[in-house]
């Protein structure tokens, strides 16, 4: 059984090809415009050409649908609790000191649709950049190259480390392992599960750590890439697209 954390969908769109510093920059755009937005309706246009982006990039719809479950939850909380934090506008409904009023409804709405705006950012370029060319990318905008490493093994070995704690579950329960009774009793059943996990990950750490030594991990010498990042003509073309937006946003 294996686990992936990595969400990213091959594809051939013209955003997948979009150089990965690129997109970052407009995750920062995307994000500031939808923090910059105080207007109802311009928030609705910002969701709606995350969708429309979505499309042109060909994702399968399933994943914009799991998306909107993800979020569901979140935006019913915000939905229902925001609007009786800011008392403005006129009052629709009042019991006790709870007033619920239009402008704690239009506050909570814009709310709810600048955390589905983020999210749907966040989640294009993840959908549509594969996790060793965002890593690269970061390392090229001047993250040092061991915290690079470090960014990409996380990735890689936490679904690992989960994946090594289901087997041990699994074992244990073959044999016969069950815990029952109150929380506190159940979380200490789950002590040889966590005691195993723990040499497990122990050994693929000194697994790892040798495997980084052999290949020269923390050498002083310049380090070379196999393949690196390019600027195209439609890398600047977007990129100078990009900044264009956040300026009419700014200066709105």
């Amino acid at each position: 059984m294996s686990y992936e954390l990595d969400p990213y969908v091959p594809g051939d769109s013209w955003l997948h090809r979009l150089d990965p510093r690129v997109k970052l920059w407009g995750v920062v755009v995307g994000c500031f415009t939808a923090f910059w937005l105080r207007d109802l309706w311009w928030m609705l246009v910002l969701l709606g050409l995350i969708h429309l982006l979505f499309a042109w990039a060909r994702l399968p719809w399933r994943k914009l649908r799991e998306l909107w479950q993800q979020m569901a939850l979140l935006v019913l909380l915000i939905l229902l609790l925001q609007p009786l934090f800011r008392p403005e506008g006129e009052v629709l409904l009042a019991w006790g000191a709870v007033r619920l009023t239009t402008g704690g409804l239009y506050g909570g709405a814009l709310i709810a649709l600048r955390a589905l705006s983020l999210a749907f950012i966040l989640a294009l370029l993840l959908l549509t950049t594969a996790q060793p060319s965002l890593v690269r990318a970061l390392v090229r905008l001047g993250l040092p190259y061991t915290w690079g490493v470090g960014i990409s093994l996380t990735l890689r070995f936490v679904p690992a480390i989960y994946a090594l704690f289901v087997a041990v579950r699994e074992a244990q329960a073959a044999r016969g392992w069950q815990p029952d009774g109150h929380p506190l009793r159940r979380a200490r059943g789950y002590l040889p599960v966590l005691v195993a996990v723990i040499i497990g990950t122990l050994r693929l750490s000194d697994q790892l750590t040798l495997a980084l030594a052999a290949r020269g991990f923390g050498d002083a010498r310049p380090r070379t890439v196999w393949h690196d990042l390019r600027m195209r003509g439609s890398d600047w073309l977007g990129l100078a697209l990009l900044s264009l937006i956040l300026t009419v946003v700014f200066s709105r």
